[in-house]
């Protein structure tokens, strides 16, 4: 019988709490609250992003910690990601008075990325179960999840850009901007490492590490 990898509770638990803190510390910085349940979300998806090439490039971690952990919390992190996007989204729309047919066609490419991306983590989370992986299968399940999480992404960077660049805004003369920079530099640079370290193996050992398929 397979392990039930997703929505263990003790998972959840830290996940929403460590949210909720991030939340606070960063209306305590000084960012109003529409700002704030646009970072957390992004955060949340950020750690999703680093701990698969973390793990690859560091994998006594692994071993440090039972039950596949951190790499079972990912489901648990995704499913409280699209919480706070779903919240940022209704965010949106109350702004723009909740005309949303209206929000949606006069949307820039850049809005559109976003609610296309968060569509894709909506996808993700009601396939983030147990059901499903038995359903697709381990490798079908993986493909689905990886590859909808990587274009979901990139998606949201295309967003992140706008924000940060094409509105005149100078990313170092506002720190969560920054952060935002700094953590697609991290995502890319860590899945880049990962990468090379695997293809490092291969041409050494003449096979893949242990976990790659």
């Amino acid at each position: 019988m397979t392990v039930d990898p997703f929505n263990r509770g003790e998972h959840h638990a830290a996940v929403l709490v460590g949210s909720v803190v991030l939340a606070v510390l960063l209306w305590a910085a000084g960012y109003s609250f529409s700002r704030v349940v646009a970072a957390v979300p992004w955060f949340l998806l950020f750690l999703v992003l680093v701990i698969g090439p973390v793990t690859k490039i560091w994998p006594a971690i692994n071993r440090r910690f039972k039950g596949n952990f951190p790499l079972y919390v990912r489901s648990e992190l995704g499913i409280w990601f699209v919480m706070w996007s779903l919240a940022h989204v209704l965010l949106v729309f109350q702004f723009f008075g909740w005309d949303v047919v209206g929000f949606v066609v006069g949307m820039s490419a850049w809005a559109f990325a976003a609610i296309v991306g968060f569509l894709i983590a909506v996808v993700l989370l009601f396939t983030s179960n147990i059901w499903a992986y038995r359903f697709m299968g381990p490798k079908a399940w993986k493909w689905h999840q990886s590859h909808g999480t990587y274009v979901m992404f990139w998606l949201l960077t295309v967003h992140i850009y706008d924000q940060t660049f094409r509105r005149g805004a100078v990313p170092i003369a506002d720190s969560l901007h920054l952060l935002y920079v700094l953590s697609i530099l991290i995502v890319v640079g860590l899945h880049l490492g990962a990468f090379i370290k695997v293809v490092a193996h291969y041409r050494r050992h003449g096979k893949y590490p242990s976990g790659i398929q």
